[in-house]
C-alpha cells in the first residue's frame, strides 16, 4: 500500500490498542476544539492538556510518556478549577461547558477502553489509569468553572432510576 493511502499502520490490529490509540488522538483533537469555545479556562491549560493526552496516546506501544510528575500537573489544575458541588447535575451550560461535559464523556470511554486492554494482557502503568481518571474529572471541574463565571446555573439532576 502507498503511504498516502494508510491512515494509521495499526488499523487491521486485533485488540483494543488501536482502539485506544485512535480514542486519545480524537479526544485531544476535541480539546484543541474546544479550546476555541471556553472563555474562562485559560488556553495554555487546555494547550498543555492536548500535549498531555498526545504523551498518553502512545504510552502503552511504547515507553509510558505519563508519569507521576504528569500527574501532579493535572492535579494542580484539577485543584485550579475546582468547584464545590453537591449534586448530580445535567451536562448543560454555555457552549464551552458543553464541550468541556463531551470530552469529559470521552475520557470515560477511554478509561473503559484501558481497561479492556488489561484483561487482554496489556500492562497499564498505574500513573496512566490515574491520570485518564483524573483527565475525566478535571474536564468536569472546568465544566462547572465554566458555567459559574458565566453565570449560569447547575441544572440538578435527580434519577428516576435510582431515586429511593
Amino acid at each position: 500500500m502507498r503511504m498516502e493511502y494508510c491512515a494509521y499502520s495499526f488499523l487491521s490490529e486485533d485488540g483494543s490498542l488501536c482502539d485506544y490509540e485512535i480514542a486519545t488522538d480524537e479526544l485531544a483533537s476535541m480539546t484543541a476544539v474546544c479550546a476555541h469555545h471556553v472563555k474562562h479556562i485559560k488556553r495554555k491549560d487546555i494547550q498543555e492538556l492536548v500535549t498531555l493526552i498526545y504523551h498518553a496516546n502512545g504510552s502503552i506501544r511504547g515507553k509510558c510518556a505519563i508519569q507521576k510528575q504528569e500527574v501532579m500537573r493535572l492535579h494542580a489544575m484539577y485543584e485550579f478549577y475546582f468547584v464545590r458541588i453537591e449534586h448530580f447535575v445535567l451536562p448543560v451550560g454555555s457552549l464551552g461547558t458543553t464541550y468541556l461535559h463531551v470530552l469529559r464523556a470521552k475520557t470515560k470511554a477511554i478509561i473503559r477502553i484501558l481497561t479492556k486492554l488489561q484483561k487482554e494482557g496489556h500492562t497499564i502503568n498505574h500513573h496512566l489509569l490515574d491520570f485518564m481518571n483524573l483527565l475525566a474529572n478535571t474536564f468536569f471541574m472546568m465544566c462547572l468553572y465554566e458555567n459559574k463565571a458565566e453565570g449560569i446555573a447547575e441544572q440538578v439532576f435527580i434519577s428516576k432510576s435510582y431515586e429511593s
